[in-house]
């Protein structure tokens, strides 16, 4: 089955170069010249894969991103920029993107870049069927009743509230203890541990709550 790739790109030649690569290479494309068209193509539709231009009309590809991953939408990400500046590019993957080129780029690199993200999202567990009751203060996962203890609770909802987006270790440790709590900030990372035990199949390679070195961790679920 060929994969879907959404491309979003406001400059037609450019746009027009990349489906013409693309399809050459059987992918099946889909392509928005702005913001808004994207979000609402991406939202409407499964793709396998997302090219995001960062400067686009109406919405920008940050703000694209963002929305996308607070909606819970974890479509994998390869971001276009035209502007090769570190901060820009941590920025993009930090807000949930798998990876960024640098335009002007060649297909080569695009088609190889591409292949890497599609290969590494493809070989993903199959989803649980996980669910948290805030009534209760329960989680299940694929029917089964997970026990947690209070602060475990409030991390993993505090997680789920920023899901598809990197949070630091600060703002869990601001958010779940407070800033005035007698708690250390290791509490944080022994936390993450115990939820690990509970809901990874493989806690050394989890898959629900993932370390980013280096910034914090991030929960795609």
């Amino acid at each position: 089955m060929k994969s879907k790739i959404l491309v979003v790109d406001d400059e037609p030649a450019i746009l027009e170069l990349i489906e013409y690569n693309l399809e050459s290479n059987d992918y099946q494309v889909s392509t928005a010249a702005d913001g808004q068209i994207a979000f609402e193509k991406v939202s409407q539709n499964t793709f396998d894969l997302m090219l995001l231009d960062q400067m686009l009309p109406k919405m920008n590809g940050m703000e694209v991103l963002k929305k996308m991953r607070q909606s819970g939408n974890l479509t994998p990400v390869i971001f276009l920029t035209a502007v090769d500046s570190e901060d820009v590019k941590v920025k993009g993957l930090v807000g949930g993107a798998d990876d960024y080129i640098t335009k002007p780029f060649s297909i080569k690199e695009l088609l190889a870049r591409i292949e890497v993200v599609l290969r590494r999202t493809s070989n993903k567990r199959e989803k649980s069927d996980f669910k948290l009751n805030t009534d209760i203060k329960s989680l299940t996962i694929d029917g089964k009743e997970i026990n947690l203890t209070r602060k475990e609770y409030e991390l993993l909802e505090f997680l789920i509230r920023n899901k598809g987006i990197v949070v630091s270790r600060e703002q869990i440790f601001n958010s779940v203890w407070g800033m005035n709590s007698n708690s250390q900030m290791r509490m944080v990372d022994i936390q993450i541990s115990h939820l690990r035990d509970k809901i990874e199949k493989d806690t050394k390679d989890p898959q629900i709550i993932k370390t980013v070195h280096g910034f914090g961790y991030i929960l795609e679920v």
